[in-house]
């Protein structure tokens, strides 16, 4: 099914997460829960890496590596791009870390279960799968 494929699932975390990144610092709720804000940013770069992983390596680690190299070039750049917008964000570059980190642990977790998670790529593009 569509909505379940891992490349839309990929597409709709990372405009989840952009959307994240671009809402004013004013309009984040107020929570105990932002005091783990670093394990959030892990958690978030971790589910995204993983999506992709799934959506685009076909179980293969080359296209992994180079997955994982993009992930972390956009973990630097969307802290680049919340320091560039003018209402109330700022650049944290621990926050960059946290993600690189989600994205590292990611791509670790799918070393070991790339054949099994490429066999649901495979059934989200429609491809039968023994």
């Amino acid at each position: 099914m569509f909505l379940t494929s891992p490349r839309f699932l990929a597409v709709l975390w990372t405009m989840l997460i952009m959307v994240g990144l671009t809402l004013p610092g004013s309009q984040l709720p107020q929570s105990s829960l932002l005091e783990f804000d670093k394990l959030i940013h892990g958690g978030l770069f971790l589910v995204l890496t993983l999506l992709w992983l799934v959506a685009i390596s076909k179980g293969e680690v080359g296209p992994g590596v180079a997955v994982l190299t993009i992930i972390l070039a956009f973990s630097v750049l969307s802290e680049l791009y919340q320091g560039w917008l003018p209402f109330g964000r700022h650049a944290d570059f621990l926050d960059s870390a946290a993600d690189a980190a989600g994205a590292v642990i990611g791509f670790v977790v799918w070393l070991p279960l790339r054949d099994r998670l490429n066999r649901w790529s495979e059934r989200g593009r429609g491809r039968s799968v023994e």
